[in-house]
């Protein structure tokens, strides 16, 4: 296969901010279906799980995805991280936190530009690393620190408002 570029990058305007307002966590589903448009922004979902809300503060949530490629073997692949912060401590959480662990999981989340990501699209995300803390001083973090990470063959795609909108939200 001949892979041949065919465009390139514009300088885009100052007009973005950085940061997640919320993620939409689900069970993964392998039987799940997207379909996509020219742009292959994800417009049609089908056969997904109830997606749960995961609210964020500002300038809390995180995603960031990292591209690994291998000059050697030919290889890329794409490690999509999402790092979420919880705050107060109950029981709640940490009964939510430990289903999160058990389970592969498809979260999409949603920028404070309103753009919306899934991450997990072929291969599902883990919750890779949790941290729960009281703080120390008044001021400090009473609350949960969580990571999520996929792995997949390609960046996490787009997903169009009208695709989200069609969703099983909880």
């Amino acid at each position: 296969m001949s892979c041949i570029l065919n465009t390139g990058i514009a300088l885009g305007c100052k007009d973005s901010l950085g940061g997640i307002k919320e993620a939409y966590i689900a069970s993964f589903s392998s039987t799940a279906g997207y379909t996509y448009d020219v742009d292959d922004v994800i417009d049609g979902i089908t056969g997904t799980n109830n997606f749960y809300t995961f609210a964020q503060r500002n300038e809390q949530g995180e995603f960031v995805q990292t591209g690994n490629h291998s000059i050697e073997n030919g290889t890329n692949y794409w490690e999509q991280v999402v790092n979420l912060i919880f705050t107060k401590n109950d029981s709640s959480l940490r009964n939510t936190l430990k289903l999160l662990a058990q389970s592969t999981l498809s979260i999409i989340v949603k920028d404070q530009n309103n753009n919306y990501f899934l991450i997990g699209e072929e291969n599902g995300a883990d919750l890779s690393a949790s941290t729960l803390s009281a703080g120390k001083a008044y001021g400090d973090l009473n609350g949960s620190t969580v990571s999520f990470i996929g792995k997949e063959s390609a960046p996490a795609r787009e997903i169009s408002q009208s695709a989200f909108d069609s969703l099983p939200l909880t």
